[in-house]
């Protein structure tokens, strides 16, 4: 478990990996923090690594995994983020894939990540969340494609963590790793929906637009620094389609944008269609799929606010596509400097 100034909601995923494994299973590393993490962390845990400098996430589990020698301990290891909260039967539901793999070509198995649904914004990545992976990981993971396996929610084989490091040179640690798994074909990753995570979401735009453009910009750095799409793997066909996809949502943003207030002056019908046929096709449908499956009928009322965030996503992802490729230097210290790792934590998370 990397932690960076994780003092406010450290307690409860401490306890929920406690509850899990048992305390002796658990092993966190505070990575330089300057509030009392670590101070927390012992008072619960008998294996914690405290780091003075701040290395980011990636090193502090690497450090983790090399300083108890992890790889030499058990079959499996499970980075967690400090902020998750397993569901009881979360372990259950892993092995039970990993149980079925006789001949072990299962490198990883990943869970489903859940927010919690306090805000409009947190309710519209709970409808991201479900479209995101109930549909497009599903599918992913169907045809051996799983682009990012979330550091929330990932057991590995530790015989990966014997090949591989996560690295240090791009913004997304989890989705680079997955990269190389495919790269040096390291073995299958399946996706289990049964399998649930809760975790902390944005509550405000800014943090919101800071935790996806750290996501982005990871995206187009591993795009990069991976070759995609001329790696002839199926990950370059997904990732590939994924990048094209994005990108043509940023040109659908822009008409959006630009051509339903220019409708009032010329003929609606020819102008808005685009945005019609957006509305129709995926998003009334997708609305109705996530509020049936969650049982949250209201969904449909946060339609307007859906349309504002998928707009502000698109551009954030535009401007990291254009940093990244354009050359211009990502700080990595923005690993941690989001919502997920610093602000508000006590109102989303504890209260």
């Amino acid at each position: 478990m990397p932690a960076h100034n994780e003092e406010k909601v450290i307690k409860m995923t401490i306890q929920s990996a406690i509850s899990a494994v048992g305390k002796l299973n658990v092993y966190l590393v505070d990575d330089g923090s300057s509030d009392k993490t670590s101070q927390v962390a012992q008072k619960f845990l008998k294996n914690v690594l405290v780091k003075k400098q701040n290395g980011g996430k990636a090193n502090a589990i690497n450090s983790g995994i090399s300083k108890f020698e992890l790889t030499k301990r058990y079959e499996f290891i499970m980075p967690i983020d400090a902020d998750t909260i397993l569901a009881d039967d979360f372990f259950k539901n892993i092995f039970n894939v990993f149980a079925k793999d006789k001949k072990k070509k299962i490198a990883a198995v990943v869970g489903k990540v859940t927010g919690r649904n306090k805000k409009w914004i947190t309710t519209y990545r709970l409808w991201e969340y479900e479209i995101n992976q109930s549909v497009h990981k599903a599918a992913q993971s169907m045809l051996g494609a799983i682009t990012v396996c979330p550091g929330p929610s990932t057991v590995y084989r530790s015989k990966v963590f014997k090949r591989i490091k996560y690295s240090e040179d791009t913004q997304t640690e989890d989705m680079d790793f997955t990269f190389r798994i495919h790269r040096l074909n390291l073995g299958r990753i399946v996706y289990e929906p049964s399998a649930v995570v809760s975790t902390q979401d944005p509550a405000t735009i800014t943090a919101y637009i800071k935790q996806v453009k750290r996501w982005y910009i990871g995206f187009w750095q591993c795009i990069l620094k991976h070759k995609v799409p001329w790696g002839g793997q199926k990950l370059d066909a997904e990732a590939g389609l994924l990048a094209t996809d994005a990108l043509l949502n940023v040109l659908l943003a822009a008409l959006f944008v630009v051509l339903v207030p220019a409708s009032l002056f010329v003929d609606p019908i020819v102008l808005i269609s685009p945005a019609l046929a957006d509305l129709f096709i995926f998003m009334l449908p997708s609305i109705l799929y996530v509020s049936i499956r969650r049982k949250i009928y209201g969904l449909i009322l946060f339609l307007p606010l859906f349309y504002f965030l998928r707009v502000i996503g698109s551009f954030t992802f535009f401007y990291s596509f254009l940093k990244v490729t354009l050359g211009l230097r990502a700080k990595m210290s923005n690993v941690w400097n989001t919502q997920r790792y610093r602000v508000m934590k006590e109102e989303i998370w504890v209260s």
